[in-house]
């Protein structure tokens, strides 16, 4: 065989094997309509595929991305000194310092000891700037564990309830390990303080009510649903009465540890998995002047007359 039609036969079999490659995914000169067919929906499933991975690359991205911000927070508010609020002139606590250089909208930082919740808290002029904000500004799913923007929270005057939210996630960053609360006595038991420090002081919150609710009039059999979220002041008796009344109505546990009017209470909200919508709801009274920080838990126990939601109307 010649040079020239050993090269000519060469290249005409890497052509048919590379049609052969390509026969199962492309429209080829002379398919039928049933291969045609068949080949359009293959080429519809890879790009399915593809934009699956994507999409899952991109969420893996923001989790990696989340948990470490939150981790470098973490090690930056524990790491520094205290200093003085440039605005007020007031003693500021130690890390808060250089969490406002970073974000001056950081009101405090939360946290639950031997659990993921550990991080800043944000507030904003509305609820909806950190649902997909991180702290640094940019852009993520997980956003903020942030403080409903009606509540006040100075140096000098804070709300009777600070409602506190954060997004459920999968990863367990922000509020996603809440949900270990969830009918659970021994969980509760090793964990039944929050520690909640604003940007001049310390204080510890003893857990004493939690629970699943509705979230939309729909869901239930009479129509209402307790707005926990819009009991900020509690200064009216009637109101605090009521506010009371519907926690201790719904909550999965009985803590023993009392309340009065008196108190202050900080509440926690995240998305719930039961049904959409929903969400889980802490709620914790700050520790007293002159009163222990321990919790004496051995009482504890879940309450079998927990009011619940009715499945016949959160499907409907």
């Amino acid at each position: 065989m010649s040079e020239s039609a050993r090269k000519s036969y060469e290249k005409a079999f890497r052509a048919k094997k590379k049609k052969k490659r390509s026969h199962w995914l492309f429209i080829q000169k002379g398919d039928g309509l049933k291969e045609i067919l068949s080949k359009l929906f293959t080429q519809l499933c890879v790009l399915v595929l593809i934009g699956c991975g994507v999409i899952l690359g991109r969420e893996a991205y923001l989790s990696i991305s989340a948990q470490k911000l939150n981790s470098s927070l973490k090690d930056l508010y524990d790491s520094v000194v205290g200093g003085v609020d440039s605005l007020t002139g007031h003693e500021i606590m130690p890390g808060a310092k250089e969490l406002l250089a970073l974000n001056p909208e950081t009101v405090g930082y939360i946290k639950i000891d031997g659990t993921e919740v550990d991080f800043p808290v944000v507030q904003a002029a509305d609820n909806d700037r950190y649902l997909t904000t991180s702290f640094d500004g940019s852009y993520n799913k997980a956003g903020t564990v942030f403080l409903d923007y009606r509540c006040v929270l100075t140096d000098k005057k804070r709300s009777d309830n600070l409602v506190v939210y954060g997004h459920n996630q999968r990863d367990r960053t922000m509020f996603g390990s809440l949900k270990d609360y969830k009918n659970n006595l021994e969980h509760y038991k090793a964990h039944p303080t929050i520690t909640f420090n604003s940007n001049y002081r310390s204080d510890t919150y003893k857990i004493f009510a939690y629970f699943v609710t509705e979230v939309e009039p729909r869901q239930t059999a009479d129509g209402y649903i307790f707005d926990y979220h819009n009991y900020i002041d509690l200064s009216d008796d009637a109101r605090y009465e009521r506010f009371i009344s519907d926690i201790r109505e719904r909550s999965q546990i009985i803590t023993g540890v009392d309340v009065k009017q008196s108190d202050e209470f900080l509440t926690l909200s995240t998305c719930s998995n039961e049904f959409e919508p929903s969400r889980f709801v802490i709620f914790a009274r700050k520790v007293r002047k002159g009163e222990s920080a321990d919790v004496d838990t051995s009482a504890a126990s879940l309450n079998p007359d927990a009011r619940t939601f009715d499945w016949s109307y959160v499907n409907r």
